[in-house]
């Protein structure tokens, strides 16, 4: 028994470490998005809070081969959540083959001040092309 206190308030001090308020402490993504936004956000400034997550949803249609890319990140008030993701629209739940969709980027809120962000529709292998859609936008942290 005497052997089962200490280990119990180990158990308890690692619990209580992993629920610190540093936004970097959610490796995996966990905490909700406070805010979705679509292609409206161009050229626009949104301010959200220290540690809340910005969703921006993007028209896109995979089957063109026009993809979605962060291009430019300036400023560290936000960090980019990996791996965008392209979501296609659905009928009774079930995605449609070649239906259009939208591509996600997600920024979570790290410190006080603005990042700006730049994001390009293109295909990838057309290197010497300008891209098809291109949307600038500020986050602004306080």
């Amino acid at each position: 028994m005497p052997i089962l206190r200490p280990l119990a308030l180990v158990l308890v001090a690692t619990a209580l470490a992993g629920c610190q308020t540093n936004p970097a402490a959610d490796p995996w993504n966990l905490k909700p998005i406070v805010r979705n936004i679509d292609g409206s956000i161009n050229g626009t400034t949104e301010t959200i809070k220290r540690g809340d997550t910005l969703a921006v949803h993007l028209d896109a249609s995979a089957t063109t081969g026009y993809r979605w890319e962060l291009v430019r990140l300036a400023g560290d008030a936000v960090v980019s959540v990996p791996l965008a993701d392209l979501q296609p629209e659905t009928a009774a739940g079930v995605p449609r083959v070649g239906a259009p969709g939208h591509t996600t980027f997600r920024f979570r809120a790290m410190n006080p001040g603005t990042s700006a962000i730049e994001v390009v529709y293109r295909r990838p292998w057309e290197t010497n092309v300008a891209a098809a859609r291109v949307v600038r936008f500020e986050i602004s942290v306080i």
